[in-house]
């Protein structure tokens, strides 16, 4: 029968609680009679003749000489004795035995601060104390349930010095407050005046509690009460007010050392945005000027970049056609020729000449266009007439390319408001590049279609250069598919097409696929 009691209690985590209950209540029957045996007996010198109301745990019983239940008492202190060890081990069975709900309410434990349990065993220490302090002898259940609270309490202790032994000082306020108070008494002034003020406060707090106790001598509680009791009350709210402004004084440590980062050109650092205060608002806004500045500084290195390459590329499309003209006029100075080959290196001249007055036209046209300097005549236009306008002034250099362009366009006018004067010339631009740039013998489509209120102009060939180029950098002044520079081109034609239509409120993007080159225009129609 009692193998069957024990399987039948083992596993079961109830039967863990109410036997560590009745082990607790036990030894707390054990303690008090014990103490009236010692000081409710012992001390007395006419006990045997003393009578009282005795009390046994159930209500009230006739008067009787004190030596009539002092044996009462010695039974019960065995007694208890004795059940507590039998229900201690009963509970033993099922130490180790856990559920869904015990683990959580674990978890739960393991979380608290040390601080917590502790102020809680004081609190009902100093409870128990005043009740001992207004109870007649022999009155124990009020004394014998707090002494069950304090049991399981330091039960709970012991069970959380346990889970929490590896990072028991993570877990002790009181250690993480010292040591936040030394760094911030050892840091700048601000955080200094804030560890000042909190010390000042709890002094002052503990002050007053003593001058209470002083002054209400006759108060209902005991001192010792208040004396446990008035620090945890004022304890917690002056706690938590350090916690918050500690937070946010830290918080205004970092934003201070983010700007030193800035300060020092370090950009990368982020702030984290933590709340919706003020203080949360200025770290957001660091952020932003913080991105604004990177932004600006890669902008400022990319510019100056931009500007090295333009000089070098300038000074090189310049020079060439220049020392070109130099060296033939310098040959027609200096020999006489027969009117044959003079007029085959004044032809060359000339080209050369163009081509030098063309570069000079396009980095004007550039150098306007970037500062805003250009006037713009919008008018309604059919850009699609104006694209074949474009096609036929080009015809003559698209029938020497080689190339086979097939052009589709709408049966019907499409009308936008543009320059038609500036949009030619983006025309131009695009399909003397396509010209110059395809390779022999291959296909240039020519596409223009309307879409949700959009003309969109599309133009695609076949690269006779390896494009190993980004479209963005290929937009950039001066800037060209051909690295090697070996065809005449300013490197602006592009750069200048997208301006010029991006002024006229329309946009034209690059894609580059491999060798396969494709331009888009997009311009709004009217009706």
């Amino acid at each position: 029968m009692v193998t069957k009691l024990k399987n039948s209690i083992k596993g079961n985590y109830k039967s863990k609680l109410i036997f560590l209950f009745l082990t607790f209540v036990s030894i707390s029957i054990c303690f008090e009679s014990c103490f009236d045996l010692r000081y409710n007996f012992l001390s007395k010198d006419q006990w045997r003749t003393t009578r009282i109301q005795a009390y046994y745990f159930l209500g009230y019983v006739k008067e009787l000489y004190l030596s009539d239940i002092k044996d009462d008492y010695s039974y019960i202190a065995l007694g208890s004795f004795l059940l507590g060890l039998l229900f201690y081990n009963i509970y033993r069975i099922n130490k180790n035995t856990c559920t869904k709900s015990s683990n959580y309410i674990l978890d739960l434990l393991k979380e608290l601060q040390l601080e917590v349990i502790i102020f809680s065993f004081f609190i009902v220490l100093a409870m128990r104390y005043c009740e001992w302090r207004t109870t007649p002898p022999f009155f124990d259940n009020g004394l014998i349930v707090f002494d069950t609270i304090i049991l399981f309490i330091v039960y709970i202790l012991y069970k959380y010095i346990l889970m929490n032994r590896k990072n028991l000082k993570s877990k002790i306020s009181t250690y993480k407050l010292l040591k936040d108070l030394s760094y911030k008494h050892n840091k700048n002034s601000l955080k200094k005046r804030l560890v000042t003020v909190f010390i000042l406060v709890f002094i002052t707090l503990f002050i007053l509690t003593f001058i209470i106790l002083y002054l209400y001598e006759n108060i209902v509680y005991e001192p010792i009460f208040l004396l446990i009791f008035f620090p945890l009350l004022y304890s917690a709210p002056t706690l938590y007010m350090y916690s918050t402004f500690s937070k946010k004084l830290d918080y205004i440590g970092a934003i201070s050392e983010n700007i030193k980062n800035i300060e020092s050109g370090n950009l990368k650092y982020k702030l984290k945005v933590k709340g919706e205060d003020e203080i949360s608002q200025l770290a957001d806004s660091i952020n932003k000027i913080t991105d604004g500045l990177e932004n600006a500084v890669k902008s400022q290195i990319k510019s100056e970049k931009m500007k090295t390459e333009l000089i070098t590329n300038v000074s090189h499309d310049l020079k060439t056609p220049l020392t070109s003209i130099v060296n033939y006029v310098d040959i027609l100075k200096n020999n006489e020729l027969d009117k044959s080959t003079t007029t085959t290196y004044l032809n060359i001249l000339d080209k050369k000449t163009q081509r030098l007055k063309s570069l000079v036209e396009d980095i004007f046209e550039a150098s306007k266009i970037n500062s805003g300097d250009i006037e713009l005549n919008i008018e309604k236009t059919d850009i699609k007439e104006l694209l074949i306008q474009s096609l036929v002034e080009l015809d003559d250099r698209i029938k020497k390319s080689n190339l086979d362009f097939i052009i589709n366009t709408p049966d019907h006018p499409v009308f936008t408001n543009i320059d038609g004067k500036k949009t030619f010339r983006v025309f131009e631009n695009l399909i003397s590049n396509i010209i110059k740039y395809s390779l022999e013998n291959t296909r240039v489509y020519l596409d223009m279609y309307t879409k949700d209120n959009f003309v969109i102009i599309t133009m695609k060939n076949i690269s006779n250069y390896k494009l190993n180029i980004s479209s963005e950098e290929l937009l950039e002044r001066f800037r060209r598919g051909d690295v090697s520079r070996n065809t005449e081109g300013s490197g602006l034609g592009l750069s200048i097409a997208q301006s010029l239509v991006q002024l006229q409120n329309g946009s034209l993007g690059l894609d580059i696929d491999g060798d396969l080159f494709k331009v888009t225009i997009k311009f709004n129609t009217i009706s």
